[in-house]
């Protein structure tokens, strides 16, 4: 045998892949064995270039209650991938172009962002907290009004949507209901939504929540562009619906959007605000720690 290696081709199939991987594995291990006694710690079942797959790293991917056919397939495919994944990176350190030290030094930044990263959100994770206020939501909303303009009118709606089929007794309650006041807790109101969560196609019945107007009309006949007039009332059709639309406010596009509107999105930026001076807290306190102990030094090269 050449350099003092054993090499075997084979071919792993069926049921039969466990009791050759077994035995093969035996195999190469004895072939092996003199030369690299000292440097295998486990039985090997792979090699590509100084790598070694070992069979006790295998083993403990093998759920206890599989059958033999899946623990096969298991371990197949996670041999083939591991062979692969270690080839892949012996050719690219040879062809990639990156020497040593730069990818010591890209390695290195990596390790710093990966490391660091997981510290500081363990940090804010521990520290942050999280209880957001009305009075700070609407302080915040107050300070930055101009950074809530719309981009596109929204409005507070009941809109529904009911096949063509639909009996004609059922369509004109449909028109009283949606013509009528709809105060959230009327009659009208209540029958409305009774009906439409029964029978309707689709529906939208929030009147305390804005919506963009063009995801409400999504797929309607109606022109968003005649729509914007404080309780209106409108009907269309086309070859399968009806839709029944009842605006109850609206906003256009430019002006400031409602706070009820933009709370949420607020929350989330005194949140994030505040996982930032965290994290700024944490470097301060690791600089200042590392100071006073006296753990950096810094040499002035004149």
């Amino acid at each position: 045998m050449s350099d003092n290696r054993c090499r075997v081709i084979f071919s792993m199939k069926g049921n039969n892949f466990l009791i050759i991987f077994l035995f093969l594995t035996s195999f190469i291990f004895s072939c092996q064995e003199a030369e690299t006694k000292e440097e295998i710690t486990g039985t090997p079942v792979a090699q590509v270039g100084e790598s070694y797959l070992f069979q006790e790293e295998i083993t403990e991917l093998l759920p206890p209650n599989y059958s033999q056919e899946d623990s096969t397939n298991i371990v197949k495919r996670y041999v083939d991938n591991w062979i692969e994944r270690k080839l892949l990176l012996k050719e690219a350190e040879s062809k990639s172009g990156i020497d040593q030290k730069e990818l010591e030094e890209r390695l290195e930044d990596y390790k710093y962002q990966l490391l660091v990263h997981a510290y500081k959100q363990n940090y804010v994770n521990e520290y942050l907290d999280t209880l957001v206020t009305e009075p700070q939501i609407s302080t915040y909303y107050e300070e930055n009004k101009a950074n809530f303009e719309l981009k596109q009118p929204i409005v507070k709606a009941y809109f529904v949507k009911v096949k063509l089929n639909t009996p004609q007794t059922q369509l004109d309650d449909l028109r009283k209901w949606m013509r009528s006041d709809l105060e959230p807790s009327s009659d009208e109101t209540e029958k409305l939504k009774s009906y439409s969560y029964g029978f309707a196609a689709s529906y939208f019945l929030q009147d305390d929540k804005w919506l963009p107007i063009s995801e409400l009309v999504a797929n309607t006949p109606f022109d968003r562009n005649l729509l914007l007039q404080k309780n209106k009332f409108v009907e269309s059709e086309d070859a399968a619906y009806y839709y029944f639309l009842k605006i109850n406010d609206f906003k256009i596009q430019d002006q400031v959007s409602p706070l009820d509107y933009v709370k949420s999105q607020i929350i989330s930026v005194i949140l994030n605000k505040r996982k930032v001076e965290l994290q700024k807290e944490l470097e301060t306190k690791v600089m200042d720690r590392a100071k006073e102990n006296q753990d950096y030094k810094i040499f002035v090269v004149e």
